[in-house]
């Protein structure tokens, strides 16, 4: 009963890619073409100047944070885990599920091991999202510099 039932819900979400997915001949048309037959509607690109830069790095760190979270909540609760397995001499009861662990199968968290793992890995997150900007900082300095060498040192051979 569950095949049937599994086979035919797959069958029904793969239909409507079979009979509205275009074919790769109608989807060859050009930039050139749309912009023939719909000029107001496709969007400008944008200019280098056309947001302030701190606009770009807030945007930037955005991303870092939302992008690290994931990895940042996996490993917290692996370090907790961890920590726990070792506070309770390492027993098999307690050990981490990833690592095998045998413990009890049913245990959930508590309230408060949940507020711990997402704070914990929204530090961690802050704490990346950090070290990305300083490291982006630092090399966009650098490159000032270099491009203010390489200005100077065009000035003198003028």
């Amino acid at each position: 009963m569950r095949k049937t039932l599994a086979l035919l819900l797959i069958l029904l979400l793969s239909l409507p890619a079979c009979l509205f997915g275009a074919d790769s001949k109608s989807s060859t048309s050009t930039k050139d073409e749309l912009e023939d037959v719909y000029p107001d509607l496709l969007p400008e690109p944008y200019d280098p100047d056309e947001y302030p830069a701190w606009t770009k790095k807030l945007r930037r760190a955005t991303v870092v944070f939302v992008g690290s979270y994931p990895l940042s909540v996996f490993f917290t609760k692996l370090g907790m885990d961890l920590y726990t397995w070792g506070y309770h001499d390492f027993s098999s009861e307690y050990s981490p599920a990833i690592l095998g662990g045998g413990g009890d199968k049913s245990r959930k968290m508590t309230t408060n091991e949940i507020k711990r793992v997402t704070l914990g890995a929204l530090a961690v997150s802050g704490v990346v999202t950090l070290a990305d900007f300083v490291i982006q900082e630092i090399k966009e300095n650098r490159k000032a510099k270099a491009a203010k060498a390489a200005e100077k040192k065009w000035k003198k051979s003028n």
